[in-house]
């Protein structure tokens, strides 16, 4: 019922069918039928010469009539220049042609009906042809202006559609979330700051969330030059008076990382580099394992040495029970830093590891909703993998709360070592009820302004995002959930490291998979993946 009012009121609203014609097809329309009259007049001249003005008045008003309405019903198939069989892709001449030939075609048959007195020369019809086209084809030589409008070939009928004001957290209706910023803003004020993918939509999340909070120092971290120059240029246009250092480096080059965080010399670290893509990640096996595994060892082994306070890794709720690469691999990083958390907790002032998991972060870039609005202000289609895909969502900035949240915990002794933070996403929702939804927000009618087409999964893709979160114990926060995974030794996770990484640089990506398979048991990659079927729903 909604859509439908959104479509009535579409209607008659000022950008309507009815006042469009008004304003723009009937000033045309009616200069054209002006047109074809004068034609009628010229040919009749041209047929008898002097004597045309011996022929009865009535006789040449009634045949004006007849041409009027035989013009009218050309328009009213679908317009004059545009009869019913004219395809989009012939020029505007072309169809002017066709469109005087279908009104001749039209009036020839009354020359036989009309009684002698009122009809018109047996040959004036054939004349009028040429000379209705020479007037019609005369203003659209002199006016281009006209050629916009009227020239099917170069009009553009897909919708014009903007989609940056729609606000995405209304589609998720989730309660105000309660952090406790007075022992964030104690923790990070002051404080030297390192945050590695910093130029990501994680990384830069993070860089301005905690600037707001005064740190003393931030070093910002990526690998690609672009995103970490447009970060650090947004961070001093917002707080000039931060220092800030932009330091390119991999994570994966250990030498680099350990020089940047040895140098910088910060408190608290924050991980949020990484391979986040779930199809690139399986054909890309070898970079996935360097980059999140041992790039994520490189940074853990590094805060331990160089005696940072604490990290946090940020990881995804893929790596419970992974069934793809991109878990798989975001898992062993957890239990590398659950290993250094149980042992730095028996030093005295040894480092704090923290894990975070968290899903789909609603509107980040990568993600669906970003396709989805490209789509929609293309014209779509919009394409999902699968019509029963469900997904957890979570707005931006309430994660980046719940990561400081998690880290102020962890830092207060609040979290027995080893323990893994899941921010409570609440329930899951479908993918193609937020297709539906964006559509919806758009002014847009599924199937009549814009249509959803199914492609497949994608190798590595889950159907459904199944959360038992019934099953984790709650903390200190309401919104902060722990789990208890496995823990491995940190001398054996030293020993397999070294050889996944031997590994992943020989590009041997069977013993790759073996060896992560072997290292991680709930590791079960699937092998095949049900496709759905090509089509168009509304």
């Amino acid at each position: 019922m909604k859509l439908l009012i959104q479509d009535i009121l579409k209607k008659i609203s000022p950008d309507g069918a009815l006042l469009i014609f008004l304003k723009e097809e009937a000033p045309i329309l009616g200069q054209d039928l002006f047109l074809l009259v004068a034609s009628l007049y010229i040919s009749l001249f041209l047929r008898l010469g002097e004597n045309s003005f011996e022929f009865p008045s009535a006789a040449i008003g009634l045949n004006a009539f007849l041409y009027v309405l035989l013009g009218l019903s050309v328009f009213l198939s679908k317009h004059i220049y545009q009869t019913f069989w004219v395809i989009p892709e012939e020029i505007e001449k072309s169809s002017i042609v066709k469109s005087v030939t279908f009104i001749t075609l039209l009036y020839i048959p009354l020359i036989f009906i009309l009684p002698k007195a009122y009809a018109l020369p047996s040959s004036t019809p054939f004349i009028n042809w040429f000379v209705a086209i020479a007037l019609l084809m005369a203003p659209r030589l002199l006016y281009p202006f006209y050629q916009s409008d009227l020239n099917p070939v170069e009009q553009d009928n897909s919708p014009s559609i903007q989609t940056e004001d729609i606000d995405l957290a209304n589609f998720l209706e989730r309660d105000p979330l309660s952090i406790n910023e007075v022992a964030i803003r104690s923790l990070i004020k002051g404080k030297r700051i390192l945050i590695t993918g910093a130029g990501g939509t994680i990384g830069a999340a993070l860089v301005k969330k905690i600037s707001t909070f005064s740190p003393g120092h931030l070093c910002l971290v990526d690998y690609s030059e672009s995103p970490l120059y447009a970060i650090g240029l947004e961070l001093k246009e917002l707080h000039p008076k931060i220092p800030c250092d932009s330091m390119l480096g991999d994570v994966v080059c250990r030498e680099r990382i350990r020089h940047i965080i040895s140098s910088f010399k910060p408190e608290i670290v924050f991980h949020a580099a990484a391979l986040k893509q779930v199809p690139v990640i399986e054909e890309n096996l070898s970079q996935a394992v360097l980059t999140n595994v041992i790039g994520a060892q490189n940074v853990a082994e590094a805060c331990r040495d160089f005696k940072v306070r604490a990290m946090v890794l940020i990881s995804t709720h893929e790596a419970l029970n992974p069934t793809n690469t991109m878990g798989a691999t975001k898992r062993l990083a957890e239990c590398y830093c659950q290993s250094l958390d149980i042992l730095e907790r028996k030093k005295p002032n040894g480092t704090r590891y923290a894990c975070v998991e968290f899903s789909n972060i609603l509107g980040a870039e990568g993600s669906v909703v970003p396709l989805f609005k490209k789509q929609i202000e293309q014209g779509g289609p919009l394409t999902l993998t699968h019509g029963d895909m469900i997904r957890h969502f979570i707005p931006l900035d309430e994660a980046i709360a719940l990561i400081l949240q998690a880290l102020t915990l962890t830092i207060s002794q609040d979290v027995a070592p080893g323990k893994v933070f899941l921010l409570n996403m609440g329930d899951p929702i479908k993918i193609i009820d937020l297709a539906k939804w964006l559509i919806s927000c758009a002014g847009l009618i599924i199937d009549q302004d814009i249509k959803i087409k199914f492609t497949g999964l994608r190798a590595g893709e889950k159907l459904i995002e199944d959360l038992p979160l019934g099953r984790f114990t709650p903390s200190a926060h309401p919104q902060l959930l722990l789990s208890s995974p496995r823990t491995m030794d940190h001398g054996f996770l030293m020993r397999a490291f070294h050889e996944l990484e031997i590994v992943a640089k020989s590009q041997d990506k069977t013993s790759l998979t073996r060896l992560l398979q072997a290292l991680l048991p709930e590791y079960k990659k699937e092998d095949g993946f049900s496709e759905a079927p090509l089509e168009e729903v509304g």
